[in-house]
């Protein structure tokens, strides 16, 4: 019985193995298959929680009641692995519902999602009903659905399937053929009526197969039918990456391979031709003309408030312009949201919460009345991707800071800046193209990547005893985001004593005593004193000293050996940490490291070490500077290896000994 047994147990191993071999791309959607159903892991990916099994988009066109419409047909079918890739029965789709404005909006239809389980040696097939099913206006243009697929547990095969009818002919979203997980097969297809002229671009780092032929095309017109041609595209993609989280990366999915669809021109011979070509002009005019954006800009709700606090009277243009922000921030917090478009004043007032758009058309509003130039500042943020200049749409933009015009130069400000400063922004906001947009004037392109640069001077005065146990005073000054990171940590703290204990295990010494200078509201500067005491190895007559007492460099994140993505670092910083340690009378250096001096060729990246010991004190310098927050692909090895130098050195113990 028990060979019986074991032979029924290799034979279905086996046929797990030859099905995961054999698998083929299945295009026949409500009729998953035997090795979709059976498979336990994905062979190009055996770590994969979940696998997009089949993908498939394709983009129609019609004629209806004489106008364009674009009919985007999507069929998805994912496989469950593990349990955390359960997420996948949680879909989310946006569109532009904009009120269901005749013209102007975007419709979803027959969205229809089932999870086939094999159960028993049978197929069980569960259809999501409609109280699965919700819908949430972002604002008066864009609806998100939410829907969860019933019954999906690990092996569970999902299909998902939707239509969204679109007035917008002009705009095709970007096709992405890449996911957070890995991607077995995907295709994209769309035939362009001969009207219409597009410039279709591939992006990323794998090749797609793609055809393109003419074709000919049937339309609907006013009952009848319009014969035309078009043009048919066809892209294919076949066992794609996942496009996972990253260290030292904000968004992996906008360098994943896509294809992009501009519309330059529509033209039907004899009847009519409209230019969609649109510049970056265009764009700003169309913000200044949308009613909420430029109709955000204008009256000041808060101007007897201004009267009342003396905002008038103060002479510092730039302490009167953060006194006009704290005032703000009395009336209205940020609720975490980061918008292009804003609600109107009186309903942020009154609700005293918005995003940081609603918040940053109230501060314009505020420092025109006081007599300070401001605009705002659109852009895409980091974690959305790069915004592609040459392509002008307000669909590449995501939400926008304010500039301040303070002389000849722009200082920077934003609604969700809590902790921070003039030109201390979030770093998901330090992006490398952003736009100022004004009335009347020329719109101007900005590089916010310098801005919020960090500083960090600490000096270290220690006393080392012959056990190994070390006293330290302390002392730090933290300018810019570092000072902006230390307030955020410490008002996220459950009280003063919890940060206390939390900075101690990251420093991994007992912190007897700390003093805190700046560390509440605004502010450029940060001051820290602390009194600390640590443990290190001794034996005998030797004692095993590492001299950084506060962690420059706790680890080296950049684990890859290679990697196709880009690194970012937060941004721009200096760390500077000086140390003298006091050795026990009779105590000498056995020896001490090499000095270390590296730059990038660039000089984007540089550190100096160094030790020296004189009349029983040992001194150490560390020296650490980031002048550039993004390194391209091919530069990833130059930044893997930078870390990895400064972080072994960093890792060097010091050999200290009584003399003879």
């Amino acid at each position: 019985m028990r060979n019986k047994l074991l032979i029924i147990t290799m034979m279905m191993c086996l046929a797990g193995v030859l099905q995961a071999q054999t698998l083929e791309p299945n295009l026949k959607w409500g009729k998953p298959t035997e090795a979709e159903l059976t498979m336990t892991s994905y062979a190009p990916d055996p770590d994969a929680e979940a696998v997009v099994l089949c993908s498939q988009t394709e983009i129609r066109y019609d004629l209806v009641a004489g106008s364009f419409k674009a009919y985007r047909i999507v069929k998805e079918r994912f496989k469950v692995l593990k349990d955390v890739g359960k997420n996948v029965a949680n879909g989310l789709i946006s569109y532009d519902y904009n009120g269901h404005r005749l013209g102007q909006c975007e419709e979803l239809t027959k969205l229809k999602a089932t999870a086939y389980n094999w159960a028993d040696g049978k197929l069980v097939k569960t259809k999501m009903e409609g109280s699965l099913v919700n819908h949430e206006d972002v604002n008066k243009r864009v609806r998100l659905t939410k829907f969860t697929v019933p019954q999906v547990t690990v092996g569970t095969v999902i299909e998902v399937e939707y239509e969204v009818t679109s007035d917008f002919f002009t705009h095709v979203d970007d096709w992405e053929a890449q996911s957070n997980i890995p991607v077995y097969y995907t295709s994209f297809e769309i035939t362009v009526p001969e009207y219409f002229r597009f410039n279709v671009d591939e992006r990323g780092s794998y090749r797609l197969e793609h055809v393109i032929e003419a074709t000919a095309m049937t339309l609907s017109s006013g009952g009848g039918v319009l014969h035309c041609q078009g043009q048919h595209y066809r892209y294919v993609g076949h066992e794609l990456p996942a496009l996972r989280e990253r260290k030292m990366l904000y968004a992996p999915r906008s360098y994943g391979q896509r294809v992009t669809m501009e519309l330059r021109s529509v033209e039907i011979p004899g009847q009519w031709y409209k230019n969609y070509s649109a510049s970056w002009e265009d764009v700003d005019q169309r913000l200044l003309d949308n009613e909420e954006f430029g109709g955000r800009l204008g009256k000041n709700p808060l101007k007897d408030e201004m009267q009342a606090a003396g905002v008038a009277d103060i002479a510092d243009v730039k302490e009167r312009a953060m006194a006009i922000y704290r005032l703000l921030k009395e009336h209205v917090k940020w609720n975490e949201k980061y918008t292009l478009y804003g609600e109107s004043a009186s309903k942020v007032l009154k609700e005293r919460t918005g995003s940081n758009a609603s918040i940053n058309f109230i501060l314009i509003n505020m420092l025109r009345d006081a007599g300070i130039e401001a605009y705002p500042v659109v852009m895409r943020s980091r974690d959305r991707g790069f915004l592609t200049v040459t392509r002008a749409s307000s669909k590449e933009l995501n939400t926008f800071v304010v500039a301040l015009k303070l002389g000849d130069s722009y200082s920077f400000l934003d609604g969700s800046v809590e902790d921070g400063w003039l030109d201390i922004l979030p770093d998901r906001l330090l992006v490398d193209r952003a736009r100022v947009v004004g009335k009347d004037r020329p719109g101007e392109w900005v590089d916010l990547t310098g801005l919020s640069e960090a500083k960090t001077q600490s000096v270290v005065v220690a006393q080392l005893q012959p056990d190994g146990s070390m006293t330290a005073d302390v002392q730090s000054r933290m300018t810019g985001s570092e000072a902006a990171y230390l307030r955020h940590d410490f008002r996220l703290a459950t009280d003063s004593a919890t940060y206390v204990s939390e900075l101690a295990q990251e420093l991994n010494c007992e912190i007897e005593s700390m003093e805190l200078t700046g560390h509440h509201g605004l502010g450029l500067n940060v001051s820290r004193k602390m009194h600390v005491s640590k443990q290190y190895d001794a034996s005998g007559d030797m004692i095993y000293l590492n001299p950084w007492v506060l962690n420059v460099l706790t680890e080296n994140p950049l684990t890859e050996e290679k990697r196709i993505l880009p690194v970012e670092f937060p941004y721009v910083s200096t760390e500077s940490l000086n140390t003298q340690v006091t050795l026990p009378d009779g105590y000498v250096v056995e020896e001490l490291p090499q000095p270390l001096s590296v730059k990038s060729e660039d000089g984007a990246l540089s550190c100096l070490i160094a030790s020296a010991c004189a009349d029983g004190v040992l001194s150490s310098r560390c020296q650490l500077q980031v002048s550039k927050i993004f390194f391209s692909p091919n530069e990833y090895a130059v930044v893997k290896n930078f870390l990895d130098e400064v972080y072994k050195r960093l890792q060097d113990v010091i050999v200290i000994k009584k003399a003879q």
